[in-house]
């Protein structure tokens, strides 16, 4: 028979041919597993996270308006757009303030933006009432 240390190292021989093997047939096979991580030194979590956090900058970037989708979306978005006076937040573009063009309707309402009410008794009655 064989003594121990030649059954050591013919067994040690036969474990590395075997991993040479593997590594050939089922290498190219490992990495092609779709997906998208390798097979290698890094570990898997690292790798992941890696991914998620590239897959985070992008949608960080897409909703900052900046990867170019915030236009193609109909978002009137640009980077050098800074709104520094607050004041004209919300306005409409006429100059005058709502309220004042509910006379311009044509309905029965007696508001002009001069009017000030004095006798709240008069509130919510229209025109038509007031004159009789």
């Amino acid at each position: 028979g064989l003594s121990q240390a030649e059954a050591t190292t013919l067994s040690k021989n036969f474990s590395d041919i075997k991993k040479e093997l593997n590594a050939k047939l089922f290498g190219n096979f490992n990495n092609n597993n779709n997906n998208g991580l390798e097979n290698s030194t890094e570990p898997i979590y690292a790798q992941v996270a890696k991914k998620v956090n590239a897959k985070i900058d992008r949608l960080n970037q897409i909703a900052s308006g900046l990867g170019g989708v915030g236009q193609a979306a109909g978002f009137p978005l640009k980077r050098h757009d800074k709104v520094d006076d607050l004041s004209k937040v919300g306005r409409s573009v006429s100059p005058e303030p709502i309220y004042a063009t509910i006379d311009d309707l044509g309905g029965p309402f007696p508001l002009k933006r001069h009017d000030k009410v004095d006798d709240l008794s008069k509130v919510g009655i229209s025109r038509e009432q007031q004159l009789a």
